[in-house]
């Protein structure tokens, strides 16, 4: 009898599964990347087909996959993938890393059905090629040719997504920096912030960075002052203070961002990067206590991203020199940011921040183009 072992965090998505291939398969129930490593390490046979979650604490599908692959017994082992999400991005990462094939939640009991079925035809096929004394080297090199070309045809999709991606970057960059040459710069800068905060917060546990997300998170930060284009030109380069109704004028940047963004999502429906840049271009200038803007959010109700964003986005103001004001010093910058704590600015975000303030200081003095 063929054997399916399924490796997800929820005891309801096992149950689905266990009910659906039951009647057909052996089903390995597991609840861990390590628990499934630790039944691995010490099985005498192993299972026909993983099927792998990719959303799990401690150790992702990602990283599951990548052992699996790195390991001389699981190597051949066809890896199944299920998950929630529609992305391309994550679809292309999961071929090559390896996988087989993609099932997708809430399941479809017949669909899982015909896919771990398909896949082990396929097993049983190849087996009945060699009992009938095929050529094993001739067979596995083609199936090596097959995957290497699999694995071509997946980076170069990738890569041109990823030039999309810069392309549109690039070219608000370079729009925003015709109306205001601050912003060009700072926008860079922020996402240098932004990436070392994450990397912080990552360690003290205050937050999990998907597999494959951080590059996607940091460019979708470099939109979040898109809205700007928006903002009247005597208004966005003028010196001296603001009045009243030219500071609100100016607060409209984050409706303008995120409404643009949100007109044209339909385009790349379910888009991480479309996500991630909506939720910072409109509630960066949110306060965790509910008096920014343009919502008024409060505490967790802001999108963790934005919450993070806003301290790097703030810091590089303080210590940048502005059409309306001279720069502060970066211990300035540090106690101010330590004051807005638990006001401002999320608290976790200023005990990481106070972890890294010198990589802060480091990316400040450069001069990114």
């Amino acid at each position: 009898m063929y054997s399916v072992m399924a490796i997800d965090d929820s005891n309801t998505e096992l149950a689905i599964i266990r009910a659906a291939l039951e009647d057909e398969y052996r089903v390995i129930i597991m609840h861990s990347g390590k628990e499934a490593f630790d039944y691995l390490d010490n099985a005498k046979v192993l299972p026909t087909i993983i099927l792998l979650d990719l959303d799990m604490p401690e150790m992702n599908g990602f990283e599951v996959c990548s052992m699996l692959r790195a390991n001389d017994r699981t190597k051949d082992i066809p890896v199944i993938f299920v998950t929630v999400s529609h992305e391309v991005e994550t679809e292309l990462e999961a071929f090559s890393l390896g996988a087989v094939d993609f099932v997708r939640k809430p399941f479809v009991a017949e669909i899982l059905q015909k896919k771990v079925g398909l896949h082990v035809g396929v097993l049983r096929d190849r087996r009945k090629l060699l009992g009938r004394n095929e050529s094993l080297q001739e067979f596995n090199d083609q199936l090596q040719d097959y995957n290497e070309q699999l694995q071509l045809d997946v980076s170069e999709t990738k890569e041109k997504v990823q030039r999309l991606e810069y392309f549109v970057i690039g070219m608000v960059s370079d729009l925003i920096a015709q109306k205001d040459g601050f912003t060009g710069v700072h926008v860079k800068r922020v996402s240098k912030y932004l990436e070392i905060l994450l990397r912080t917060m990552s360690e003290m546990k205050f937050i999990r960075v998907p597999g494959g997300e951080l590059e996607i998170i940091l460019m979708a930060s470099q939109m979040h002052d898109m809205g700007k284009i928006g903002v009247p030109d005597n208004i966005l380069t003028k010196v001296g203070k603001y009045t009243q109704e030219e500071y609100e004028r100016m607060k409209m940047h984050t409706v303008y961002g995120a409404d643009s963004i949100r007109k044209y999502a339909h385009l790349l429906p379910n888009s991480n990067f479309l996500s991630y840049a909506y939720q910072m271009a409109r509630s960066h200038h949110e306060q965790w206590c509910g008096m920014g803007y343009p919502d008024r959010l409060a505490g967790t109700a802001i999108p963790q991203l934005a919450r993070i964003l806003a301290v790097g986005d703030v810091y590089d103001a303080l210590v940048s020199v502005r059409s309306y004001k001279q720069k502060q010093t970066h211990e300035q910058a540090c106690q101010i940011i330590n004051q807005g704590s638990g006001s401002q600015f999320d608290p976790q975000v200023v005990q990481a921040f106070n972890r890294c303030e010198s990589e802060f200081y480091a990316v400040s003095l450069l001069e990114i183009i």
